[in-house]
Formats: C-alpha cells, structure tokens, sequence
C-alpha cells in the first residue's frame, strides 16, 4: 500500500492523507510526514492502511480516503508509468492502491487533492492516465523541490491551513508559524552559500600557497599559479558541491562532491593560466591596466565554472541561471577589488563568499519569482 504506519485519525478531526508510491517516492513521503506531521499532529496526519487479514481493501481505501479532508498526492517522475512485474503499467489496473486512493478523492466533492511534485516531476499527461483519474491533471500542483525543501514544504502548509480553516471553529489548528515563503529571500541559505565558498577558498589557497614554492623561471611561476588556482578553486567548488548536496537529501554525496572538484579544477586551471599571462606581458604593458583586465578575466571565468556548477546541481537544473549569475559576480567583485589592491589569501576568500553566495540569491529569486506567478494550489483548474 502507501509508506511508514500512522493511525487514521478521527472522523471529527482535520485529517490529511499521503499518497505515494513505495517503490518512486518513500522517502520524500516520510519527510513531508514528518513535517506535515508535527504541524498539524501525527492523530491527523496518515499515509498507510494496515489491513487485516479477510479485510476487502477496496472497502479500507474508499473509508479511509473519504473520511479525509485533504488528499497529498506525492508524484515522481515515473508515478505514472511504474509498471508491475509483468511489465504492465501499474496504473492501468483498476486494482492498483495508488489509482485506487486518487479515484475515491476525485469522487468526492469534500475531499481537496493537492498533487505534491518531488524529483523534479511534472504532471503526467492527461492521455497516460486511465479515464477514471484523469481530472488530477486539472488539479494545480505544488512543486517541492530537493533544493528548496522547506521552503516549498511551508509553502504547502500554509496552502494547508486555508483548506482547514474552515475546520478551525470545532478543531483549532495550532497557531501558524512564519514560513520560509513568507519571506522575501531565505538569507540564511544565502549566507551559508557565501561562507562555505568564501572559507573553501581562503583555505585552499592559504594551503596551496604555503607549500608551493617560488619558482624562479617565468614558465614556473606560470605553471605555479596555474596549479595554485586549480587546487584552490576544486577545493571550494567540492566543497560547495557537497553542502549543498547535504542541503538537498544527502543522496550522491561523493559523485557530486567529486564533480565539484573536476569542474573546480577545469575552472581553476583556465583562470590560473590566464592569470600567468601579465607574466609575459610586463614590456608590453608597463602600466598595468591590461594585466588588470586579464586578471578580471581570469576570475569571471573561474566564476563562470562556480556558479554553473550550483545551477548544475540545483533542482529543478538552472545551468544557465548559475553560469551567468556566476560570471557577474566574479566581473563585480573583481573590478571592485583591483582597485584597492586587495591580493593574496584574503582576496581569494572574498571571492569565493560573493560569487557562491550571488549565484545562490539569483537562483531563489528565480524560484520565489516562479512561485509568485503560479496560481493558487489544489484547485480545479479550467479544461485544457
């Protein structure tokens, strides 16, 4: 049937059912239990149905189904093209609990069903799914995104409280707290976005540069920075890699960590060779400024490859998003920080905090921007 055991609640009570599919999107039906769970009581809140033996399932699903209020629907990108072991479409058969659990909520006008989109799902089309179930594509979805769990998440709960307002005056609810989409941007993110890739960096280079000595030779002092902004730069990037994969659900840690190392090291290597060009151009240009300019290039495309990274790894991807935000910070800070001088440890440390922690504020504003423009949620919406 549906995932982890909780009792039906009452008839009386507010009641919230969480449908799922075991083998697609267990996990992220536990999580969303819990949360939904400790906002409005576990009495409240169940995604299984224990049946006893001689029990006529279809008879416990149409009971419990149609004495809840809300129905979650948790859909992954497979929900509706899982097939049993016979190769046919679970979906498809009449009998199956999911298909089952959606066709007694769409029967029933007091039942409220919200599709839950996880794993950078979309709505199924309307022509794959038996005629019985087809209006759940007329229902408006929330997106919970891996990246953005609680943001989204406290989108839904606040969604949540209007369904069961109207409930309030027999069963008060709990006194609602701020939600994360309450408010503007999730600074917090923010912030820890910037400190992971500032420290990453200030570190690796403090490391890199404490170690490798100074070569003599202009080909060695070339081939020392190159070296020095590669290790540098695959530090900070494997290390934001790996924060915000652990933001996400923990899943791929080490792939993802080691990817943010190679893109780091491609990224850091590029930059260190066009950061060893002034070397070469100190007769042409006595003045400095196209060594400055060289050295604002070098940094954007260091930047350009960090905030790709994190778009990369975003969800839903925004690969463009990250690389452009990533290539504007970099240009930002590092015409900000030639001027003044600013070189060394510190500057790297710097550069790191703002080009991680801009790419990070583009990519949820664009997500706030998105949420903003959807229209309201688990409603019918007009015929396509």
């Amino acid at each position: 049937m549906t995932g982890g055991t909780s009792a039906p609640a009452s008839v009386s009570a507010p009641k919230i059912f969480i449908c799922y599919r075991r083998e697609e999107t267990a996990a992220y039906a536990g999580r969303l239990y819990d949360t939904v769970a400790e906002r409005f009581g576990q009495e409240n809140v169940f995604m299984d149905l224990d049946l006893a033996p001689g029990i006529d399932f279809v008879d416990r699903i149409t009971e419990a189904v149609g004495s809840c209020h809300v129905l979650l629907v948790v859909m992954g990108p497979r929900w509706a093209t899982v097939q049993d072991e016979d190769g046919e479409m679970r979906i498809a058969d009449p009998e199956d609990y999911v298909r089952l659990e959606v066709e007694t909520a769409l029967r029933r006008s007091d039942v409220i069903l919200i599709p839950v989109l996880v794993g950078a799902a979309g709505m199924p089309d309307r022509q794959e799914l038996p005629q019985e179930i087809r209006a759940i594509t007329r229902r408006n979805a929330l997106e919970v995104s891996d990246a953005r769990w609680r943001y989204d998440v406290g989108r839904l709960t606040t969604a949540l409280d209007q369904v069961l307002l109207d409930l309030t005056g027999t069963h008060p609810l709990p006194p609602p707290t701020e939600a994360p989409a309450q408010r503007l941007l999730p600074w917090s993110l923010i912030a820890e976005a910037a400190l992971v890739g500032g420290v990453a960096a200030l570190l690796a280079f403090w490391l890199g540069d404490s170690v490798a000595p100074d070569p003599e030779s202009s080909a060695g002092r070339i081939a020392r920075v190159t070296v020095l902004r590669a290790e540098t730069w695959a530090l900070a990037c494997a290390a934001l890699a790996i924060w915000l994969t652990m933001r996400i659900d923990g899943a791929g840690l080490l792939r993802r960590g080691l990817i943010g190392l190679l893109v780091g090291a491609i990224g850091g290597a590029l930059g260190g060779a066009i950061f060893g060009l002034p070397l070469n151009l100190a007769d042409l240009d006595p003045s400095g400024t196209l060594a400055d300019w060289i050295d604002v290039a070098a940094i954007t495309v260091m930047g350009a490859f960090m905030g790709a990274l994190l778009g990369a790894l975003w969800r839903p991807p925004r690969l463009g998003a990250g690389l452009a935000s990533g290539i504007a910070a970099a240009a930002a800070i590092e015409l900000i920080l030639r001027p003044l001088g600013a070189k060394g440890v510190a500057a790297f440390g710097i550069r790191g905090a703002v080009i991680a922690g801009a790419t990070l504020g583009v990519l949820l504003l664009l997500h706030r921007q998105r949420s903003a423009a959807e229209p309201g949620v688990g409603v019918t919406a007009p015929e396509p």
